[in-house]
């Protein structure tokens, strides 16, 4: 089915080699295996609806290695124009920085009934979630190494653009950058011809920036040789452009630094990891809590003013996580709290009695302070609530004959961050 309808409705597949569809089939049905197809407004998603979109991001993003979009999660159809609470307006295609992308079908087919009118609304919020994906660190190291030099470029013809001296791309693209990035991947796929005869240096180093020539048709769109694209170009003997058509080596990937790494992971497991730190905290970092306040003397005001400020140490991480995660800020603070505060708070706890940094004893007189002697067992009330709690915990839990006893000596750890534990406890 997917072979057929690509040919009757994608002619980027149909002008394929054999081989080249095979290899685009199979990327498609990874691509589409990887996001949530929505249909809102009654909409049924189909598998048509599923390989033709599919299609298009594996069209766009054909030449690259890093074909998924991993960044983009969640794709919602709907059958038409469709209107957006957040932005009180109506759509034909949205795409943000949370990973969701927004499409009316009835739009998205027109962009492919006719090939060459340079209007693919496909590929042009696909070409949205592919800049958002490089935003958001979930990059293709070929296309994050080249977009910096392909703007060198485009932002002259942007401003060509705006200012009206320039024709040729539709004059959307003169909203912002990001449009104008978007319209370029439209004229680049829908009039490739026109796109290299009226901006042959843009058209260039489009090319190279997404490793692929849409002109090429008998060559799987490959990229031809630099001379074909190239002259004279000052900008490209700067950027050394001759180098980005070849394998790239490992030491040419040092600019994908550990944040950007950070960023791609959290970007796809980032709900995953809140949602089972929430379920922890809940569910074993509760009573974990409770047991370490029974064998740590603090008080529970100290011990609330430390949940406090644990979750918003958690609370904090929202600045930098709130466009990679779909989540909402009510659930975020969730589990800040719940989650990510106790298991922090549970963590310092075990610290501090697993690692004593000092100690020392002290020596009470039962009769200055009150006690209960039953059945040899013996129950204190001190003056410190914190003290008491933790001596009753350890004289039910370790029973000490105190018949005839006068005084309490009380041996004491001092942990890491300065909270004591009982360590031994005699009479005599």
């Amino acid at each position: 089915m997917p072979y057929s309808l690509l040919k009757k409705k994608n002619p980027y597949f149909r002008n394929l080699s054999l081989t080249a569809q095979e290899r685009f089939v199979e990327r498609m049905y990874v691509f589409m295996g990887d996001k949530y197809f929505i249909g809102r407004e009654g909409l049924v998603i189909t598998d048509e609806i599923r390989v033709l979109i599919s299609a298009s991001a594996i069209q766009l993003t054909f030449g690259l290695k890093e074909y998924t979009i991993p960044h983009l999660h969640t794709i919602n159809v709907f059958p038409r124009v469709f209107y957006s609470k957040m932005f009180e307006t109506s759509f034909k295609g949205l795409t943000t920085r949370t990973g969701v992308l927004s499409i009316s079908w009835d739009d998205f087919q027109e962009g492919y009934a006719t090939d060459n009118d340079k209007v693919n609304l496909g590929l042009h919020e696909l070409a949205h979630a592919l800049n958002i994906d490089l935003i958001e660190g979930s990059y293709d190291e070929h296309f994050t190494l080249y977009f910096e030099k392909w703007k060198l470029v485009a932002k002259s013809e942007f401003l060509k653009l705006k200012e009206g001296s320039l024709h040729f791309l539709r004059k959307y693209g003169s909203r912002n950058f990001h449009e104008f990035f978007a319209v370029c991947i439209e004229h680049f796929f829908e009039a490739p011809d026109d796109f290299k005869l009226t901006l042959p240096h843009l058209y260039g180093h489009t090319a190279l920036m997404l490793n692929q020539d849409p002109g090429n048709i008998d060559n799987d769109y490959q990229i031809k040789s630099i001379t074909e694209y190239f002259y004279q170009d000052t900008v490209m003997q700067e950027t050394d452009g001759v180098a980005l058509i070849s394998e790239f080596s490992s030491e040419q990937y040092r600019d994908l630094t550990l944040k950007q790494k950070l960023r791609n992971y959290i970007s796809k497991n980032g709900l995953s990891v809140a949602m089972s730190t929430t379920f922890v905290g809940l569910f074993l970092g509760i009573p974990l809590l409770i047991w370490f306040s029974s064998v740590t003397i603090i008080d529970i005001g100290t011990l609330l003013l430390m949940i406090f400020a644990c979750g918003t140490a958690g609370l904090m991480q929202w600045r930098f996580v709130r466009n990679l995660v779909d989540m909402e800020y009510h659930h975020f603070a969730m589990y800040s709290f719940s989650g990510f505060a106790m298991c922090l708070l549970n963590f310092l706890l075990f610290l501090n009695l697993s690692f004593p940094v000092s100690a020392r004893t002290e020596t009470y007189d039962l009769d200055s302070f009150r006690h209960t002697i039953s059945k040899g067992s013996i129950e204190v009330e001190m003056d410190d609530p914190a003290l008491t709690r933790n001596l009753n915990t350890f004289l039910t839990e370790n029973f000490i004959e105190v018949e005839d006893a006068r005084q309490m000596t009380v041996k004491y750890n001092t942990g890491l961050l300065g909270f004591d534990s009982i360590k031994e406890c005699t009479f005599h």
